[in-house]
């Protein structure tokens, strides 16, 4: 058994995922690892060109485009790794991250999944660590009591943006970007396997806040440094229509995990919150109306 199993996806981005590839077998020196990439119908390349140009991966052909939670469950079904690392195709190790963030899981029994820092090409910080969504966190932003907080306060509290990530954190969820847990929780989730139920889109929260109802602590770790490009060039009406999946996911996720008056109330003072916030404007009362359709029911 390897000590990390690293699951890709890849559709139509063999550039990028060639790239994440080179820096995993590049920096990583600490652990004994496999990587299994899962192309998902990819139609930009034959996939077969991965395995000439990385002979040691596993490729896995999923004859369907089944979207990024089911593809990596895919993924998992051949991995033999003591531990599983959910990789993004756009993203790439900086420094021996699979190394940190290995010893990060071994070292505390109660940490069932640890990430490492993002950073975009230009090496600004990329906020991944977040608190579940809840109207009490931000009617205490509404109320602008973050202010009356000193930063190192208020990073613990609210997470997300006002924490510099310089430093260890134990968040409530952290994004699939560099997503590294334990094999040992998938033998208590249901089905064992994570949470597939959405195509692409917020997945990352579903898988979090399921491990972290089976008692597990999740763990940022600032030591492992992973580029993630992110794109930001992705035109207007592509991002109108992944924010309209991402809230329809965000929704499902709410009812779920809190019921419907839980989602109403949170869509409630998100909306006040986003209205009364300054800067960003336009994207911000765009936001706020996408709220008050899931407050009144309508379909975004």
């Amino acid at each position: 058994m390897v000590q990390v199993s690293v699951i890709i996806i890849n559709y139509n981005t063999f550039k990028l995922t060639s790239e994440a590839i080179e820096s995993i077998q590049r920096y990583t020196q600490g652990v004994t690892h496999e990587i299994i990439l899962v192309d998902n119908a990819s139609s930009e390349c034959d996939p077969g060109l991965f395995t000439q140009r990385f002979p040691t991966i596993k490729l896995v052909r999923n004859p369907d485009n089944s979207g990024f939670a089911k593809g990596n469950n895919l993924g998992i079904q051949h991995a033999t790794g003591e531990t599983i690392l959910l990789f993004n195709s756009d993203a790439a190790c900086l420094n021996d991250a699979l190394s940190l963030t290995y010893r990060a899981l071994q070292a505390e029994p109660k940490v069932g999944v640890v990430t490492g820092r993002l950073e975009f090409p230009d090496g600004k910080l990329q906020y991944q660590c977040g608190r579940f969504p809840s109207a009490g966190l931000q009617l205490l932003e509404l109320l602008r009591v973050q202010k009356l907080l000193s930063p190192a306060r208020r990073g613990e509290i609210l997470q997300g943006g006002f924490f510099a990530h310089d430093k260890p954190l134990y968040p409530d969820w952290v994004w699939g970007t560099y997503f590294h847990f334990k094999r040992e929780v998938l033998t208590k989730l249901p089905g064992q396997k994570l949470p597939d139920d959405f195509f692409m889109y917020a997945e990352d929260l579903q898988w979090s806040y399921a491990i972290r109802k089976l008692g597990y602590d999740i763990k940022y770790v600032p030591e492992a440094h992973i580029l993630h490009h992110f794109s930001q060039s992705t035109r207007k009406e592509k991002k109108l229509n992944q924010l309209g999946m991402i809230l329809r996911n965000e929704d499902a996720f709410m009812r779920q995990a809190y019921g419907w008056w839980g989602a109403k109330s949170y869509y409630l003072v998100k909306m006040l919150n986003l209205l009364t916030a300054r800067g960003g404007a336009e994207t911000n009362r765009h936001l706020a109306r996408q709220y008050s359709r899931l407050l009144l029911g309508r379909p975004l």
